[in-house]
């Protein structure tokens, strides 16, 4: 509309008079009128297309990585391998027997550790007390043998059982009542399913009364001398 105006404005002076002075001057601004026109529409169009590049050209954002699951701290709990398990239940019988006297029992758990343990520190500690369980021990294992098998060790073990439950019975006999509560704890904790340990749990708050009332009578005994 804008271009439309000037240009049927010269066209009707052009027709009046033709040597107007004034029709110069008007065709001059009309040109630059139009030049600028058609300037501002083409920088329009530029920019938008510049625009519409710049962001077809954008790369697309990166969606950020999935964190990853959180394991068990695993790292905390201690896990025991194999061979130590196996080193902690050997050294465990062994000290139970010993406690129970069952030296033939204890010899060989002592010997095991010795030799499928060696550089241990518990198999340290079993050899220099390995002597002494052999001396402790029946004479057919003072020498090398045979490993006992499971028939064997569950023979001895009732065998050691019977003859513990006796040194308890020997104890209360003899009125010495600590040594009996001890022996009779080693058996009801030890072994809590067997025979003996049934038949020292019926007489056992007896025997740690006993026990409690002869360490306070010795207490006494030594404080008046």
């Amino acid at each position: 509309m804008a271009g439309k105006l000037p240009g049927a404005s010269i066209g009707i002076v052009t027709m009046i008079d033709p040597q107007m002075e004034i029709l110069h001057r008007l065709e001059a601004g009309y040109r630059q009128t139009v030049f600028g026109f058609l300037f501002l529409t083409l920088f329009a169009v530029a920019s938008t297309l510049l625009d519409t590049l710049a962001r077809m050209a954008k790369p697309a954002a990166v969606p950020e990585p999935a964190p990853l699951p959180v394991p068990p701290l695993e790292a905390e709990a201690k896990i025991e391998k194999p061979a130590s398990s196996r080193l902690e239940g050997l050294y465990h019988e062994m000290k139970t027997y010993i406690d129970l006297e069952m030296w033939e029992l204890a010899l060989e758990k002592a010997n095991l550790i010795v030799k499928d343990h060696a550089g241990t520190k518990e198999a340290e500690l079993v050899s220099r007390n390995l002597n002494e369980l052999r001396w402790k021990a029946e004479p057919k294992f003072v020498t090398p043998h045979a490993p006992i098998t499971a028939d064997q060790e569950k023979q001895l073990r009732e065998k050691g059982l019977a003859a513990m439950y006796n040194h308890v019975k020997t104890y209360m006999d003899l009125e010495m009542w600590e040594l009996a509560r001890q022996k009779a704890l080693s058996i009801m904790k030890s072994f809590p399913d067997s025979p003996e340990a049934a038949e020292l749990m019926k007489v056992y708050e007896m025997i740690e009364r006993k026990a409690r009332e002869s360490a306070d009578a010795a207490v006494a005994e030594k404080a008046e001398t």
